[in-house]
């Protein structure tokens, strides 16, 4: 495996990760909330579960713009590699996104029909909340080092 494989396979599972924390978190939030509400609970939540909302966002960001400098390298590298065509990155895009707001549609309908509120996190639901969000992250690299001016190849005038 090359070197830029293993990079990229690092920040898609750190990605993956901090994706997972971050949704486990709002769901975890989310579900005290509700129980709140339904007066089953305090309202409080433990603050390992900020904390890892928090450290999965960062987790998050970090790979995201390390995955971004990473591709940019390759392109500035390789000028002439072959990119996926604009429509079906925006496809995935669409794809993605639609398939989150399906499940968080779908998922709150779920819960508004239980008449206690869980408080444990439904980790199918998570799981499929990463694969959507990765859809979505995915082409945003792509089009996002195609796209930028900072990160386009520029002739050396010098040579």
């Amino acid at each position: 495996m090359s070197g830029f494989l293993a990079r990229m396979a690092v920040a898609f599972a750190v990605a993956a990760v901090g994706l997972s924390m971050v949704f486990y978190s709002f769901e975890r939030l989310s579900l005290i909330q509700l129980a709140h509400t339904l007066d089953q609970g305090d309202g409080r939540s433990p603050a390992t579960v900020q904390m890892s909302l928090f450290v999965g966002l960062a987790l998050l960001n970090l790979a995201a713009f390390f995955a971004l400098f990473q591709w940019a390298h390759f392109l500035r590298e390789f000028p002439r590699t072959p990119q996926a065509p604009v429509w079906l990155l925006v496809g995935l895009l669409l794809l993605g996104g639609g398939a989150m707001v399906w499940a968080l549609a779908t998922h709150a309908s779920w819960l508004r029909t239980l008449d206690e509120a869980p408080l444990s996190v439904h980790w199918g639901y998570i799981v499929w909340q990463v694969v959507a969000a990765m859809l979505v992250l995915m082409p945003l690299v792509l089009l996002g080092a195609r796209w930028s001016p900072g990160y386009k190849h520029q002739p050396n005038p010098a040579l």
